[in-house]
């Protein structure tokens, strides 16, 4: 039997919800009326026509505001940089397509392979999918609207995948900006440490180390690896910050297997 795909809701919006209840609603009704009138023998074609004129608008208005998550996309994070080091956000997509390509090689992951850039400043369209990739190699700041937009995506339940392209190779100009922004939008509840024995590292390969550091400032705070910002009551990582820039590992330009730490 095909397992039956899971539709992600590009937002709540009260037109959305709306949406639904009267999608189902007709949906109920011509259920409950297709039963009756083919116990008795009656259904006709204009009836049946109605329904189906007007339940058409409403299937489509969901699924135009809806993705199918049964394919992992990889979304590339555009968002407003002011500094002018060379690697900005756009940084380096040959990593991106051979990530997807070893995802679908390795993982049993339905990946897609298209490319996607999403704009941080446009929040129906970002909410569309519920995991980014953001990197920089600069320091950064974000205007009001675009703060407010990743504030509120990651309390939605989006994620973000946030790695530092290490600036020249030493510094890690990217990580603290992106450290210092989540800890000022949040600072209820600021990003902590991921320990090497948390379960993202022993999920499908084994990382007893944590997070794999390319390059580099190793240590932040006197503890090594990654940093994340967990969700109060369930745990969860919203974002997942990197300061070892993987993103170069990915590309392979520079790196080979035998020189991850």
């Amino acid at each position: 039997m095909r397992k039956r795909e899971t539709i992600h809701r590009a937002d709540d919006r009260e037109v959305g919800r709306i949406a639904e209840q009267l999608a189902g609603g007709v949906e109920k009704i011509h259920q409950l009326w297709t039963r009756r009138q083919v116990l008795k023998g009656t259904l006709g074609v204009a009836g049946a026509a109605l329904l189906g004129s007007l339940l058409t608008p409403v299937k489509k208005l969901l699924a135009d505001q809806a993705v199918q998550t049964g394919k992992f996309i990889f979304p590339r994070l555009q968002f407003t940089v002011y500094d002018r080091t060379p690697d900005i956000w756009n940084v380096g997509p040959t990593g991106d397509i051979i990530l997807r390509k070893k995802l679908a090689e390795l993982t049993n992951i339905n990946v897609s392979m298209e490319p996607k850039v999403v704009r941080l400043g446009d929040f129906d369209e970002l909410c569309r999918y519920p995991f980014v990739f953001m990197t920089s190699e600069g320091f950064f700041k974000l205007p009001e609207k675009e703060e407010k937009n990743l504030r509120e995506y990651l309390e939605r339940g989006g994620f973000i995948l946030s790695d530092d392209c290490v600036y020249g190779g030493r510094e890690d100009r990217f990580f603290r900006c992106y450290r210092e922004l989540i800890n000022s939008l949040f600072p209820e509840n600021p990003m902590r440490h991921i320990p090497a024995d948390h379960e993202i590292y022993h999920i499908y390969y084994d990382f007893p180390q944590g997070s794999p550091h390319m390059q580099g400032v190793r240590l932040h705070d006197g503890k090594p690896g990654a940093w994340g910002l967990f969700e109060p009551g369930t745990g969860r990582i919203m974002t997942y910050a990197d300061p070892g820039d993987l993103h170069c590992g990915w590309m392979m330009r520079y790196f080979g297997a035998r020189n991850i730490e």
